[in-house]
């Protein structure tokens, strides 16, 4: 019987799960059959009742934090932190309370991810250089050559053809 690991995500206001800009708990269990379950490629994945049992754990804690939820995103940085910090702290309490199996399921890790915090702050330095960034370049023409005359003439002044004294790698042909 060979322990596996299973990732679950827990995206807090239901966003886009792809997206930085919103805070998402990520927790890794570790866990044996019957636990555990396999699906169609081999991949671990947690058995039905467990998946369900998370799902449910999830409505309820988006539930129970709703008023705190809906607060979340002022710019008042330490008031979203306690915020997070309580739905973390219920969110682990919950999970060893329903979810964790002794002897077949147990939690590794619980973190806290995404740049959500500096997301809601947007006078921050380093929102607005983020900012910044994500602005697309101004397009700019190239610069032309200047145009060699039309009488014929040429306007070699180095007087070597092999051009060995400058820093030109290519050579005229």
């Amino acid at each position: 019987m060979s322990v596996e690991s299973i990732g679950w995500e827990f995206d807090v206001l239901q966003a886009n799960s792809f997206d930085d800009n919103y805070p998402r708990l990520e927790a890794v269990f570790v866990g044996i059959t019957p636990a555990v379950a396999y699906d169609a490629q081999n991949q671990p994945k947690f058995n039905r009742p467990i998946e369900r049992r998370l799902r449910d754990l999830e409505k309820q804690l988006r539930r129970d934090h709703q008023a705190d939820l809906s607060a979340l995103g002022s710019a008042d940085l330490a008031h979203n932190a306690t915020i997070i910090q309580k739905l973390v702290a219920d969110y682990h309490t919950q999970i060893t309370q329903q979810i964790l199996i002794a002897g077949q399921l147990e939690l590794e890790s619980l973190t806290l991810a995404g740049e959500w915090p500096l997301f809601w702050d947007q006078t921050s330095p380093l929102v607005q250089q983020k900012d910044h960034e994500r602005e697309p370049m101004p397009f700019s023409e190239p610069t032309s050559a200047p145009e060699a005359p039309h009488d014929g003439s040429t306007t070699d002044t180095t007087g070597d053809s092999d051009n060995s004294g400058t820093d030109n790698p290519y050579t005229p042909v």
